[in-house]
């Protein structure tokens, strides 16, 4: 990122000429443009819940948007991988984000300390995503990408836009232009405020030989060396500003001073760097002398990675992360906003990641950098090796690669027919994502899985009606909601999956298609639709087409995670439907406990399991029994019930009022249910205080449920089957 302080010891001595710019190309350098778009966006775009990436897109697209107004064409450049001798700065960086991260989550909305920031997981994907879908001109490198811009720039004889101090020490022939003064929101008559530094008249303040500039930056400080000089440099300078500023003038000074007589400029770095050595009591360091090359004659990137690959990495259809997996063997995992009380979120994507290695450097390991608790810590990954190798992978056929996608997240894509392409793969992450959590259930995974199916109905760019109204009354009320940290982990575990998937699909060539990411997750929205109570008033105003889509989701979701369901009762049950695939539903008029229990056995000698049964339990048992006869009868149903399945739950008595006897008999039954369940490790829907609560669900005859009573314990149902 630089030197540290020089870009405030610019802005305080005034180098910068005040420009409009207008009617020219100009080199963007990517990187420093999203991270400059997310971070200063008014009003600020969330970091707290996962991303706002719709609300990304909208400033992205202004930005452009504006460039195309003052008739400026823009090149991307965007980083690839860094070099093995930049993991020690890396490691240090991703630390400091960790640190960031905490106070982040730990911070009420915008409350933050300003310039504490992270960047949320898909934010470059949507960004690249973007670029394409505007056909703006960019190129991913394979390395850092400072010196295709400097090249880029001085080609076509422009100026470089960036937030890096780097490019005050790099020769460009039209100057840098920063990111903070780059004034785009207020552009008149086609022209943008902004203003131009170029790199001779700082050397001309200073009285300071070009070529000595990457001297400078070595010995000051940037993301390959320092020189620790024990406040000697700052003690000499005769600057007003604080520590760093006097140091940085202090060094600038001391150059200036090198007699450079009749020396090319390669002599007269090593001399300037020798003699900055020897004055504060150092040695010559290799270090350096790397460092200074970076900017005088940057290595040409070389990769291992296959040509078919680096192609695709630099039109940007592959992630850069392929290169330092291939290259290096590591893979360091951007920090998360999330829960730190809990294991990292990246161990739910941990076998696709898998996979992925796999695929890249077939059996061998791979050393991830994550979190652990509260530290940044390394873990050796072993991949899993596939047949298919990285070289030719590009030409197996289409359902080779499609498997090997199937397989990493455990899903049957052939059922998605139905699904519109761009949900395709975000279904199956979520699917895989929903199984993957159910391993270690809670309750707010179920609530995070509806908000997340309902966010994909949502379609900001389409007709508005009164659904897509509400979600954007809900978005704008949400920043200000009380952050809750297991829901913000399990939607952080879905943005990993999430992510880890389109990476995968990418390195596959494609298999499913590509998803408009862009759309798919609105953290501050999906955090107000985990609530159960919003979530139920939404749904209540979807209509037609969103309906169907809604209902096809959930029928899909539920046919992929291969639930199968028994629902078993008295006719109360008869009008009852929970519209989840797998689900089989059966009734008899009057039946009790002992009936239910005999239908059962029935149904095991056929050797039927189910991944989950309910029992709808009525007041046939209580109108021939005493509550003390009937608990064993209850008892004995439901310990037969799971010798048939893992997951046993009830479905209580409604408040039938046919008589008092019977009313008293029936709430004194549901009481006893209601605690004795959960002391069994035994599922409860409580539908006497459902039905308690609001008239016209149980029909004139005190027994049966009207239609709404029906639809009412058919949601219930569906959403204790999906939890």
């Amino acid at each position: 990122m630089g030197i540290s302080k020089l870009q405030r010891m610019i802005d305080d001595l005034c180098f910068c000429e005040e420009v409009k710019v207008e009617k020219t190309s100009l080199i963007i350098d990517g990187a420093a443009l999203y991270y400059c778009l997310y971070y200063n966006s008014d009003p600020k775009l969330d970091q707290r819940c996962g991303g706002d990436y719709p609300g990304f897109k909208d400033d992205v697209c202004k930005f452009f948007e504006a460039l195309k107004d003052c008739e400026v064409t823009p090149y991307i450049f965007l980083d690839g991988a860094a070099g093995s001798e930049k993991q020690k700065t890396l490691h240090s960086r991703l630390k400091r984000r960790l640190e960031n991260a905490k106070t982040i989550a730990e911070s009420e909305p915008d409350a933050a300390p300003q310039g504490c920031n992270v960047l949320p997981p898909l934010v470059k994907d949507v960004f690249i995503e973007i670029l394409k879908e505007k056909d703006i001109e960019f190129k991913q490198c394979l390395g850092e990408a400072d010196p295709e811009v400097v090249s880029a720039a001085n080609q076509k004889q422009c100026a470089v836009l960036s937030h890096d101090a780097d490019f005050c020490i790099y020769d460009v022939n039209k100057g840098f232009l920063h990111l903070d003064n780059f004034e785009w929101k207020r552009k008149k008559d086609g022209k943008i405020p902004a203003k131009l530094y170029t790199r001779s008249k700082f050397c001309e303040h200073f009285k300071l030989d070009p070529a000595l500039m990457p001297v400078f930056a070595s010995i000051a400080g940037n993301d390959y060396s320092i020189l620790k000089d024990n406040g000697t440099f700052a003690n000499e300078s005769s600057s007003s500003g604080e520590y760093r500023i006097k140091r940085l003038d202090g060094i600038l000074r001391f150059l200036s001073k090198v007699n450079l007589h009749g020396l090319n400029d390669s002599q007269k770095r090593e001399r300037a760097l020798s003699q900055a050595l020897s004055h504060v009591g150092k040695e010559e360091n290799q270090t350096f002398k790397l460092s200074i090359q970076k900017y005088v004659q940057p290595e040409k990137t070389s990769s291992e990675l296959p040509s078919w690959v680096s192609k695709k990495v630099e039109r940007g259809e592959i992630t850069t992360f392929v290169i330092s997996v291939v290259d290096q063997k590591t893979m360091m995992l951007p920090v998360l906003v999330e829960d730190f009380s809990q294991h990292s979120s990246y161990t739910a994507a941990y076998p696709i990641r898998q996979y992925f290695y796999g695929l890249l450097i077939g059996g061998q390991m791979c050393t991830e950098y994550d979190r652990d608790r509260e530290e940044i810590k390394d873990k050796r990954v072993p991949s899993i090796g596939k047949q298919l190798q990285l070289e030719h992978l590009h030409k197996a056929p289409e359902g080779l690669r499609r498997r090997v996608f199937e397989e990493a997240l455990q899903v049957q894509t052939s059922a998605l027919e139905n699904i519109p392409d761009q949900l395709k793969l975000p279904v199956c992450v979520t699917v895989f994502w929903f199984k993957r959590l159910q391993h270690h259930p809670k309750p707010e995974t179920v609530h995070c899985l509806h908000a997340l199916l309902l966010g994909f109905v949502c379609d900001r760019d389409g007709p508005e009606d009164e659904f897509e109204r509400k979600m954007k009354t809900l978005k704008d009320a949400a920043i200000r909601r009380k952050w809750q940290p297991r829901v913000a982990h399990a939607f952080s575990q879905w943005l990993c999956c999430m992510r880890q998937s389109l990476h995968l699909n990418q390195l596959l060539c494609s298999p499913l298609p590509e998803p408009q990411c862009a759309r798919l997750y609105c953290g501050p929205l999906l955090h107000r639709l985990a609530d159960e109570e919003t979530f139920e008033k939404l749904l209540k105003t979807l209509r037609g087409k969103k309906k169907k889509l809604y209902q096809d989701l959930k029928t899909i979701f539920h046919l992929l995670a291969r639930k199968k369901t028994l629902v078993i009762g008295d006719s109360v049950l008869k009008d009852v439907d929970p519209e989840i695939p797998a689900t089989t539903l059966t009734y008899r008029s009057g039946a009790t406990a002992g009936d239910i229990e005999a239908k059962l056995k029935l149904l095991a000698q056929d050797e039927h399991r189910f991944d989950k049964i309910v029992i709808h339990v009525s007041n046939n048992d209580i109108q021939n029994h005493q509550l003390e006869v009937i608990k064993p009868k209850i008892e004995s149903v439901c310990n037969f019930a799971k010798t048939m399945s893992d997951s046993v739950g009830f479905s209580g008595p409604l408040p039938s009022r046919t008589n008092a006897h019977i009313i008293r008999s029936l709430s004194s039954f549901n009481c006893w249910l209601s605690n004795w369940c959960p002391e069994n490790n035994v599922g409860f829907i409580n539908n006497w205080k459902m039905f308690g609560l609001k008239p016209g669900l149980i029909e004139s005859n005190h027994i049966y449920p009207t239609r709404e009573g029906a639809d009412l314990i058919s949601r219930k149902l569906a959403k204790f089957i999906l939890s």
